[in-house]
């Protein structure tokens, strides 16, 4: 039994050491380790902007990570308020698009504009700023045409805009409410990101990276045409 025990403990150390020696080797290569552990209670995703973001561009990561955060919120409440909907008679078919709106604009947010803003700050990588305005972008029309909520798909009732708060205050006042509320939250949600795309581009700018871009887009079409 003490054998086993003494087995254990010296493979448990060597174990260890391997890894150690991994992380050791990856670190020298450059390969930057990314355990998750955000949010801290479950850990799903990377986020550490106080140990891999320059400290000047801190406050802007950081707000872009709340715009991230700010869209979960207002797709979260976008499904409460078309749940409350649907069980009032308006239709399953809204409950369904408001759960796909969730399910793949949390997790695609993050991967399409977060992570190359996260990476851009941290390498300083003019293509992957380049990622992150035009998928940015598309997320501010996003938000935009749902605070609107036109009735284009089921008379716009599966987001909660102004257009369907206004349609639906009229039968079911509770309803109305939860659909205005969803409204402020896409109208800030909106003025946040318009600003936070301001203060990366004038960055962006000010840095040289436009150029930077320019002349790596001209080399890569450069490489195709050859």
């Amino acid at each position: 039994m003490w054998n086993m025990l003494i087995n254990y403990c010296v493979t448990n150390v060597d174990h260890k050491q391997e890894l150690k020696r991994r992380e050791e080797a990856a670190s020298r290569a450059g390969i930057v380790i990314e355990e998750k552990n955000w949010p801290p209670f479950f850990p799903i995703i990377y986020n550490d902007i106080a140990k891999d973001i320059p400290i000047h561009l801190q406050r802007m990561q950081y707000f872009a990570f709340a715009t991230l955060l700010g869209l979960v919120a207002c797709l979260l409440w976008n499904v409460i308020a078309v749940t409350a909907a649907w069980i009032k008679g308006e239709g399953v078919k809204i409950w369904f698009l408001a759960i796909i709106y969730f399910i793949s604009g949390c997790p695609g947010a993050y991967v399409l504009w977060y992570r190359p803003l996260y990476r851009a700050m941290r390498t300083e990588s003019a293509l992957k700023f380049g990622w992150f305005f035009f998928f940015y972008l598309l997320h501010i029309g996003f938000c935009i045409f749902a605070a609107v909520g036109p009735p284009i798909i089921f008379k716009g009732k599966s987001l909660t805009g102004i257009l369907p708060a206004i349609d639906v205050i009229g039968d079911h006042l509770l309803i109305g409410v939860f659909y205005f509320i969803g409204f402020g939250l896409f109208c800030l949600e909106s003025l946040l990101s318009v600003w936070v795309i301001q203060q990366v581009y004038m960055y962006f700018r000010g840095s040289g990276k436009a150029a930077e871009m320019k002349r790596e887009a001209a080399r890569g079409a450069m490489r195709a045409a050859l």
